[in-house]
């Protein structure tokens, strides 16, 4: 399935960097420089001149001064983020001849490395062993990892900022590294790039693991807006060609999807139709012609869809409930219209009201046969739900490391944080909360391999999943804010990624089916598979 025999990826954990050589400063020489004329201070061994600096500090100039010939690291741990120093190497004059150890890494180097704080990644990349997991994954999460966390990093961030669309060379590229066909699952459509990621994993061999590893990486920016804006709603309104579209949609409109080169979405959601999908007021009406459908209506929260080329849509064109819906693909033109959405998370998202406005759709941009959209959107559900189960654990992963961090360099009282058991308490149900969510989607994505992924059974487990995954999702954090106090509802700082984690968790919660019908959908599965003769 994917896994094979046990294999020591130890060695594929091991990163090496070098550092520039530095010049070499005593005590005696940086004690000369403490005035605010002339002002080092010490951060992590390396000496930083911060004389012209001081006027400008964010923090104001005297709070600086105060460290001049001095070694600041400690507070400056307490007010900064890692990255900070690599914004301001300009100012590093050399290092401390007595330094402890080498001198740090940047951080934008160390955020593609696999961390070694516990729990900050999945066990198997922290010396545990796993059924499900090899070298492929290792390598296909390092090469991801090398976009997501590197290439894609500082344009994420001001995306994420600005609410910005996510630029089309960004794009291009992850079509060309085939992350965007990777993001899909298995089938012939991960053949439509040259390699994946450089040809670390074959098509033949990949696996819904595989995919979950690009999913977790993608989360890796923490910028959810971006993130979706640059793939996610893809991800969720390509299956739907991949499995259902006619052989000229599977030639002509996919290949430029992966590719990068256009996007689609899924369009199913109405202002009347929520996780009451039966409910939906969109028509499509052939015309007098019979050649032609006429769709109006209108579609809300849809993910990407400002920057859309083709929407995956769910119209009436039959009696009402389920029996009367079928899907269409259809193309952007002047009689669909989108407008921007803001929501809880950056605009970046593109999450957009739709509008069609007597939009001409020939009969072949139908999905599948006329009034059995139903079943089509039931069964794409399940994999959208396992994505953003996926997503949402990864995410929650983030967040739990960053809080563990904090934890351990924040000083209250004289002492660490981490000294207060209560505070050991919450990062304890942080940890298990993501552990245990995280076997359960491995239990649920090896049977996905071997059962498939459409089944009713393995829908109800995903749905449960999801349910949990959300529920972990608010136990993460509320645990997080609490833990960094304000600096966990400030969105810059230290804070930042549990500001936006902690703003932004609920958003899973509704979409891709609420966590009461995705709790409801699993006991009422349950419930029909009850044996009848089963008592106490």
């Amino acid at each position: 399935l994917g896994a094979g025999p046990f294999v020591d990826i130890t060695p594929l954990l091991l990163r090496c960097s070098s550092s520039p050589v530095m010049a070499s400063i005593t005590q005696e020489e940086l004690a000369k420089h403490n005035k605010a004329d002339d002002a080092w201070i010490i951060v992590d061994g390396d000496v930083y001149d911060v004389t012209k600096f001081a006027g400008v500090h964010p923090g104001g100039t005297q709070i600086l001064l105060e460290y001049a010939g001095k070694d600041a690291t400690e507070d400056f741990y307490a007010l900064h983020r890692l990255e900070v120093l690599d914004k301001y190497q300009r100012l590093n004059k050399g290092r401390l001849a007595d330094a402890k150890g080498p001198a740090p890494k940047k951080a934008s180097e160390m955020i593609q490395e696999f961390s070694k704080v516990p729990f900050a990644e999945p066990s198997y990349l922290q010396g545990f062993k796993s059924p499900y997991f090899n070298e492929s994954h290792v390598k296909l999460r390092q090469e991801a990892r090398k976009f997501f966390a590197g290439e894609s990093m500082e344009e994420a961030l001001e995306c994420e900022a600005k609410s910005t669309a996510p630029s089309k060379e960004m794009r291009k590229r992850m079509g060309d590294l085939g992350l965007i066909a990777m993001v899909q699952g298995p089938g012939p459509h991960l053949k439509i790039p040259s390699s994946l990621s450089g040809g670390v994993v074959k098509p033949e061999e990949f696996t819904y693991f595989h995919e979950m590893v690009v999913q977790e990486e993608r989360c890796r920016t923490m910028c959810p807006g971006y993130e979706d804006g640059l793939d996610g709603a893809v991800s969720i309104g390509l299956p739907v060609l991949l499995k259902y579209g006619s052989d000229w949609m599977k030639n002509d409109v996919v290949p430029p999807i992966i590719k990068g080169d256009q996007t689609c979405v899924l369009s199913i959601t109405e202002a009347f139709a929520g996780s009451d999908v039966a409910g939906l007021r969109t028509t499509a009406v052939l015309d007098a012609s019979g050649e032609n459908y006429i769709v109006n209506g209108t579609k809300k929260w849809i993910t990407g869809g400002m920057y859309a080329d083709w929407f995956v849509t769910a119209v009436r064109t039959g009696k009402q409930g389920a029996g009367g819906i079928s899907m269409m693909l259809i193309p952007r033109s002047d009689a669909v219209q989108t407008k921007i959405m803001k929501s809880k998370y950056s605009s970046a998202a593109g999450t957009a009201y739709v509008t069609y406005e007597n939009c001409i759709v020939p009969k072949k941009y139908l999905i599948g046969t006329e009034n059995k959209g139903f079943q089509i959107i039931m069964s794409n559900f399940n994999h959208e739900r396992w994505m953003i189960t996926g997503v949402c654990i990864a995410r929650a992963r983030i967040c739990t490391e960053e809080t563990f961090k904090w934890a351990m360099q924040r000083k209250v009282f004289g002492k660490p944080l981490i000294e207060q058991p209560v505070i050991r308490e919450k990062l304890a149900q942080m940890f298990a909360g993501v552990e245990t969510c995280t076997q359960m989607l491995y239990d649920i994505t090896y049977n996905m391999i071997s059962m498939g992924s459409q089944g009713a059974d393995v829908g109800a487990r995903i749905a449960l999943l999801k349910y949990q995954s959300t529920r972990m999702n608010h136990l993460v954090a509320d645990n997080a804010v609490q833990v960094l106090g304000g600096r966990g509802v400030t969105q810059t700082g230290m804070g930042r990624v549990v500001e936006v984690f902690s703003r932004m968790y609920k958003i899973p919660a509704v979409y891709g089916g609420s966590e009461e019908i995705m709790a409801d959908l699993s006991v009422r599965t349950a419930i029909k598979a009850y044996p009848k003769n089963a008592r106490l």
